[in-house]
């Protein structure tokens, strides 16, 4: 998402108007390099906080960052989830010690938990913040916002409103995966974490092989903390087939026929509009802000407490009792009014235009 900001918004904003990309520590595997090259290609700046440390790059980040605030003296800063938050509160210290004005804030809340394991932490990078623009990315992230302040017994901003995330229609474009036409190949891309759900999805492919034997293919993209496990998965079951992180993935998506989603909560999943721009429908577990990015009463939909859920949607896949072709088409309409692309970069095109009036 704000790779397309960075991008997209400098052709909706006045000429003298530029976005630069600020990372908290430096990446370089393989699809940060990429994305790094691309920015680059269209004259979008990228500015690394720290070297490859992420717990050095929270400690010096905040000195790194005031630098750069000082030498270029943008009108915006623009934070995207919880460890931006926390370092760009601890920014704002720095300025206040020095008495500095700071540039006005923008907060985009992309998830519906918030500093769930560190309370204290999440404590501290809040109190920094005051009546900020705060955009969520979906009702229930929003609501998480709002919560948290609560529950911190903090003043909550004034200044909200939703801009759901937004796509563009992938372009098919060559893929490296190992598709088998005569299996159904499944796909789950994302991080190897609790969050996404990816320890029930590994219990859920052994359950699903005793049920069904290894008539579907699974394919898991990405890295994480789960990774020894999912590459234990992969080496002990022939179907289950294991991928690093890809680059723009949405142009791909269109070589499986399901996409997995098992998360236990979301702010709103890029991932799933970008499938169903694909028309590759989605297995979504009953998750708030992954809920908003399919149509009311979705068939292909889960309890993520309930194997059996899973299992008889499987079921009905096996035995081709789903209208696929109607599945894509509810979706894809649905995802076509709600979550173009177009229509995020004019909000935030707007809200940019607002603040630096």
């Amino acid at each position: 998402m704000a790779f397309n900001l960075s991008e997209f918004c400098k052709s909706t904003t006045p000429d003298n108007f530029e976005l630069v990309v600020v990372e908290l520590h430096q990446t370089d595997d393989a699809y940060s390099v990429k994305k790094k090259e691309e920015l680059r290609s269209k004259n979008i700046r990228t500015i690394s906080l720290s070297n490859k440390s992420k717990i050095v790059g929270l400690l010096i980040g905040p000195f790194i960052l005031t630098y750069h605030l000082l030498k270029e003296k943008p009108q915006i800063v623009h934070s995207h989830t919880d460890l931006p938050d926390l370092l760009l509160s601890n920014t704002k210290r720095i300025f206040s010690l020095l008495r500095l004005k700071f540039p006005k804030i923008i907060r985009t809340i992309h998830n519906t938990e918030l500093w769930a394991t560190h309370y204290k932490i999440g404590l501290l990078a809040e109190k920094a913040f005051e009546n900020d623009h705060i955009v969520g990315v979906s009702v229930s992230a929003l609501k998480a916002y709002n919560e948290l302040r609560i529950k911190y017994n903090l003043p909550i901003s004034t200044h909200q409103q939703i801009i759901y995330n937004g796509c563009a229609v992938p372009q098919r474009a060559e893929h490296p995966f190992e598709i088998d036409k005569e299996k159904i190949n499944i796909a789950f891309c994302g991080r190897f974490e609790n969050q996404k759900g990816i320890d029930i999805l590994i219990d859920r492919i052994k359950e699903i092989n005793k049920e069904f034997g290894e008539i579907f293919l699974f394919h898991l993209i990405g890295s994480g903390t789960y990774l020894k496990e999912i590459q234990s998965l992969a080496d002990s079951h022939l179907n289950v087939l294991l991928y690093d992180a890809v680059p723009n993935i949405s142009e791909k998506l269109f070589a499986f026929d399901f996409l997995i989603m098992p998360s236990r909560f979301e702010g709103l999943s890029l991932m799933s509009i970008e499938a169903s721009f694909a028309k590759v429908p989605v297995i979504a577990a009953l998750t708030p802000g992954l809920n908003e990015t399919l149509p009311p009463h979705w068939a292909l939909q889960f309890n993520l407490d309930d194997s059996d859920e899973l299992l008889g949607i499987f079921k009905k896949i096996k035995n081709n009792e789903y209208d696929l072709a109607a599945l894509k088409n509810e979706t894809y309409a649905f995802v076509s009014e709600n979550f173009s692309q177009q229509k995020m970069i004019d909000a935030y095109s707007r809200l940019y235009a607002e603040i630096t009036e």
